[in-house]
């Protein structure tokens, strides 16, 4: 397995990642419908990353990471948006490897402090964070406009 940062050519698979991931929440929205600007705007922008985990020529994970400026702190923080491990692999260690590469990337970049939020219905996404050092420390609101 090879942890990496996605490109442009991961497009298609990326957002196939995304649908299954779509699926297993019951979203609305389809990425592979909805998402290609989107997807396209983020893999161009250096605050925005999306590490993959490959094996073979399939990818098997994602995580997203935002970099964001915290006035407040005088720092910049991350924010995980969306880690999902594809259902054949999980178990394996890839949702470790993926969180471990943001890791890495947040000491080399100074960056201090990772938040993320999730879904009150996914526990065990929460004992996932919670066993790579997560804790909960606040809660957070959803505004639809």
């Amino acid at each position: 397995m090879i942890i990496r940062l996605a490109t442009i050519k991961d497009k298609e698979y990326i957002l196939k990642l995304f649908d299954e991931f779509s699926v297993l929440l019951g979203a609305e929205d389809v990425p592979s419908e909805v998402g290609g600007e989107i997807l396209d705007e983020v893999l161009s922008r250096k605050d925005t990353m999306i590490f993959v985990a490959e094996e073979g020529d399939k990818l098997i994970g994602l995580i997203s990471f935002y970099v964001l400026p915290n006035i407040r702190h005088g720092r910049k923080r991350g924010h995980i948006e969306d880690t999902f491990v594809t259902s054949n692999a999980r178990g394996k260690g890839v949702g470790g490897a993926l969180f471990s590469a943001v890791k890495d990337y947040c000491i080399k970049n100074n960056i201090k402090v990772i938040k993320l939020a999730s879904g009150s219905e996914l526990t065990g996404a929460h004992k996932f964070y919670e066993e790579n050092g997560g804790k909960t420390t606040e809660r957070f609101f959803r505004f639809d406009i």
